[in-house]
């Protein structure tokens, strides 16, 4: 574990000296978190399993983007990028007036309907009968289960609160980004919550966090001029405590909130443990001894849901169903990196 620390932090260093981007730079915002994963492993549960060859891999194809970065500004000449990037909010977006009322209205249209896009999402699932809130908290949990199982099928009028959703996110944070914080910036986000408490998801809600916790990384680095490190303070505490509230409260949604004492805190809090470390490992024990490099499967799994809606191959859903031993106490956890979808669908190479 170390020494993937120490490879991710060199080469994080190194794009700060040579991109010319330095704290923007989108080969440090990926190697950036690596190196903290990989950290975090190592001081809080350094008996997971590690593979060198894995490491060597999530290595290679982060470098891959800092030869594309270097290649990009080498090309396009990194003063223009530099400058432009700087000058954006100032003196084009924040000046047009026109441009923030257009973005208004779309971020309004498309947060109010990802909102009621995630209303039919739950009256499909069977929430809006409910005739108890207690009935309506164990809903979820046996509703996930039951779309894993194939028994429970939701019509695609239903499933269109996601695209509203998810992209209503992601034009709100860019309003914010150019503009400031309103209220009804909200609903894209509510939307999200709604979607993932509906089928006790964590993955969708804990993508928002990170989303937002980038955006207002850039807001105060760029727009704000603040320092990196208040940058980085100022976008992690609250968040990050946000993090935990979502895995823990998605946890026991799960469950149906059938035993909420303290030993289950205590076993919630434990699987953590595996939810935040074991995804290196589970991705060491499949690169190590699960892979097949031979077949590629050309996209079935990058573009699982775009393959599926065009009819060209069924959605594969099992990928983040398949849990493999990441410690040697027997505890195990999913893959959840699109490194694996890559190398399935492409090969490594």
């Amino acid at each position: 574990m170390l020494v993937a620390v120490s490879l991710f932090v060199v080469l994080s260093c190194l794009m700060v000296a040579f991109s010319r981007l330095q704290y923007i730079s989108p080969t440090i915002i990926l190697a950036g978190p690596w190196a903290l994963v990989f950290g975090l492993q190592w001081i809080f549960a350094d008996d997971m399993i590690s593979s060198l060859m894995a490491i060597v891999a999530i290595f290679l194809i982060t470098l891959s983007f800092a030869v594309g970065e270097l290649f990009a500004l080498q090309c396009c000449g990194a003063d223009q990028i530099k400058i432009s990037v700087k000058s954006v909010p100032e003196n084009l977006l924040v000046a047009n007036i026109l441009y923030e009322i257009r973005l208004r209205r779309v971020v309004l249209l498309v947060g109010g309907l990802g909102v009621v896009g995630a209303i039919f999402y739950a009256s499909a699932l069977g929430f809006l009968e409910a005739n108890s809130f207690s009935e309506l908290l164990s809903l979820p949990g046996v509703a996930r289960e039951q779309i894993f199982a194939g028994n429970l099928q939701v019509p695609l009028l239903s499933r269109v609160g996601f695209i509203f959703a998810y992209s209503g996110v992601v034009l709100a944070l860019s309003y914010y980004y150019f503009f400031q914080l309103r209220w009804w910036l909200a609903l894209p986000v509510i939307s999200v919550l709604v979607l993932g408490m509906s089928q006790s998801g964590r993955a969708g809600t804990v993508l928002v966090i990170l989303q937002i916790i980038l955006v207002v990384y850039l807001k105060n680095l760029i727009v704000l001029k603040s320092s990196w490190i208040k940058a980085i303070c100022k976008s992690t505490l609250f968040p990050g405590l946000m993090l935990g509230i979502v895995f823990i409260g998605g946890q026991f949604l799960r469950e149906g909130f059938g035993s909420t004492g303290g030993d289950d805190i205590a076993r919630v809090m434990y699987s953590l443990r595996s939810y935040l470390f074991g995804g290196v490992s589970a991705f060491a024990s499949w690169f190590d001894g699960s892979s097949d490099w031979n077949v590629p499967t050309l996209g079935v799994y990058s573009f699982s849901s775009f393959f599926d809606a065009l009819g060209i191959f069924p959605q594969a859903p099992g990928i983040y169903d398949e849990y493999l031993l990441i410690s040697n106490s027997g505890e195990t956890s999913n893959i959840f990196t699109a490194y694996r979808s890559f190398i399935d669908d492409f090969t490594y190479i």
